[in-house]
């Protein structure tokens, strides 16, 4: 079902943030109504070119990202800045600003309360590439890097429960590629797979066996995959029509969302949800139409056609989404009753028994 305009942040447990603009909001009635909870900073100009749709989604303006801490305190990425509000608060301030790229794909919390997010930035020359880290997301110090001509950029860091450390992805060809592992907080970092276009990815899932892999390549054909973390091999599990950027855990499923990119292997133009029950068998659920078709050309300038999923993990009977250059749907959200998709799945599942 399509709502309104609010691109949803994140949701954990029953907490839905979702922004506005420079406008921060939050839900704990299952999205019935959305309170102004913040703001970030910004003048006359600033929320005028946020408001505006086209001008929103050339200078990506807004809320990016949002990451609670146990504290309290709220972590906001934005364009060219790291965000920190503290509670009880409701002006977000600058805590670090991005001196390349524009943001990070993602920060990521670990159990010892410290956050880290890795430079995402364009990198043609191969410069070092650093990570962040943070005890309160009110200040930001280089924790680790990798060397020079190693990697392009970094698209996410990931806390895996199951093996109680982090992996780190990185991009984008050759070498640069990979999936890399650290148990002790980036003391030490390791490469599990790398040097091929089926370690590119954006988001993962870990899972007691390994990981699941979305891959992220316009250059080769994508899949999900399953990774064996101990031997690094990669096993194929459903083939996807583009690059997965966004995954999302609600409840009993784990939903994953693909984009369309500039791509002469990649040629499906409708984006597309996927969800499923136990990380191994995928299903698509929806598809979706691009906006600006004749623009296409253009690359990224009005941002790639995709569904932008939350971060965390809710427990609400419904799944939020926001539409990216999807006709009719730009900044609008979507919503999704779990319990649909459930028996989508199962009716699924029972077509390909008989």
């Amino acid at each position: 079902m399509l709502r309104g305009s609010l691109r949803v942040l994140h949701v954990e447990d029953k907490t839905i943030y979702a922004s506005k603009a420079l406008e921060l909001f939050s839900s704990t009635d299952s999205g019935t109504t959305f309170n102004k909870i913040a703001s970030a900073p910004g003048g006359l100009i600033e929320s005028y070119l946020a408001r505006t749709q086209l001008t929103s989604r050339v200078l990506r303006t807004g809320f990016h990202g949002l990451t609670p801490l146990d504290s309290g305190d709220l972590i906001a990425s934005v364009r060219g800045a790291m965000l920190h509000l503290s509670p009880g608060d409701h002006q977000f301030r600058c805590a670090h600003t991005i001196s390349r790229g524009s943001r990070p794909l993602n920060v990521c919390v670990h159990p010892s309360g410290r956050a880290y997010f890795g430079e995402y930035y364009s990198n043609p020359e191969r410069s070092e590439v650093h990570i962040f880290g943070s005890q309160s997301g009110r200040r930001w110090d280089v924790v680790g890097s990798f060397d020079p001509g190693s990697i392009r950029h970094i698209h996410g860091i990931f806390w895996d429960p199951h093996r109680n450390g982090m992996w780190v992805l990185t991009g984008d060809d050759g070498e640069e590629a990979g999936i890399w592992w650290t148990p002790d907080e980036f003391r030490t970092i390791e490469p599990v797979v790398r040097g091929n276009q089926r370690a590119r990815a954006v988001t993962i899932i870990p899972l007691e066996s390994g990981l699941i892999v979305p891959m992220d390549s316009p250059d080769e054909l994508n899949f999900i995959q399953h990774l064996d973390t101990a031997t690094g091999k990669l096993e194929p599990l459903a083939s996807v029509p583009g690059s997965v950027f966004h995954g999302a855990r609600s409840r009993g499923l784990w939903l994953l969302s693909t984009a369309v990119e500039k791509s002469s292997v990649n040629t499906d133009q409708r984006p597309a949800l996927y969800a499923s029950r136990d990380g191994y068998d995928w299903r698509a659920i929806a598809h979706f139409r691009r906006d600006l078709p004749l623009l296409a050309s253009t690359g990224h300038l009005l941002q790639w056609p995709t569904l932008v999923l939350p971060t965390g993990h809710s427990q609400l009977d419904t799944i939020f989404a926001t539409g990216q250059s999807l006709l009719g749907a730009h900044g609008k959200l979507f919503t999704w009753a779990a319990s649909d998709i459930l028996e989508q799945l199962a009716r699924s599942m029972q077509r390909r028994s008989a």
